[in-house]
């Protein structure tokens, strides 16, 4: 059995986030970093983009005056609010026995998500690619491979880049529900509010509401190390970012390369 690192970097500004899983996506694809679960929250609160939503319809000045700091993600997708949320990362290759296709290294590690939801008595099912939705701006409106649904709700979703043979999936699992602040970040610009909060109630979810109480980061944590433990087949060492990780996310940060 092989070991992979175990990291909890806290709550870090947005632009310092997106550097740090892109730093150990570069260094593991360079053979320095070791493969790599990442547990990691926001501060402040902040709002990322998929890599290619070039156009959308989230008023940035709301943003600000929310104080949401707004970020660029190197994966897919669309916009993901990082409040009340808790975001993991995993970083590692073919050679550590991830597939290389696309689909089946979402299943792998899907499957390592879903067996820790288990532990805390949270059945899930995988998204299909339904994208349904009126408004396609929220990431979480869609249901694409590596999302996490609880009765037909999504309150995880994940998203993937490759760097040669090493791959970086992160995600946000939604702690506690984010409906009005999406209703402010796109109220000004939404024709129907109404239709809008619809169609946050009908696909979006908390844990907190799955589970109908508040819920600790800490044990959702402990839970999914126990599900990636046993999916991946591997124990994890919990370690911290070296200096040459840390000089590397910064660089990327400051350039805002992320």
């Amino acid at each position: 059995m092989s070991t992979w690192r175990l990291l909890d970097t806290g709550a870090l500004p947005a632009n310092l986030n997106m550097g740090v899983d892109l730093a150990l996506l570069e260094l593991h694809a360079r053979g320095i970093s070791p493969p790599t679960l990442r547990f990691y929250q926001w501060t402040p609160p902040a709002l990322s983009l998929g890599y290619f939503q070039r156009r959308h319809a989230i008023d940035l000045t709301v943003c600000r005056d929310m104080g949401l700091d707004v970020v660029n993600r190197a994966t897919g997708g669309h916009a993901v609010l990082h409040e009340n949320d808790l975001t993991y990362s995993v970083i590692a290759g073919v050679s550590d026995g991830i597939p290389r296709t696309l689909t089946c290294a979402y299943e792998l590690l899907s499957g390592g998500l879903q067996t820790g939801f288990r532990l805390l008595d949270v059945e899930t099912e995988r998204g299909n690619g339904s994208t349904s939705a009126t408004n396609t701006d929220i990431c979480f409106m869609r249901f694409a491979l590596g999302d996490l649904l609880h009765k037909g709700k999504k309150f995880v979703g994940s998203a993937q880049t490759w760097k040669g043979s090493s791959v970086l999936q992160h995600g946000s699992i939604v702690l506690e529900p984010q409906m009005e602040s999406w209703v402010s970040l796109l109220g000004s610009k939404c024709s129907d509010t109404t239709e809008l909060r619809y169609q946050l109630a009908s696909r979006t979810a908390s844990l907190g509401e799955i589970l109908g109480r508040r819920v600790d980061p800490k044990e959702v944590k402990t839970a999914l190390v126990t599900g990636m433990t046993a999916a991946l087949n591997v124990k994890f060492q919990p370690g911290v970012l070296t200096a040459e990780e840390w000089a590397l996310a910064r660089d990327i940060a400051s350039s805002a390369n992320c």
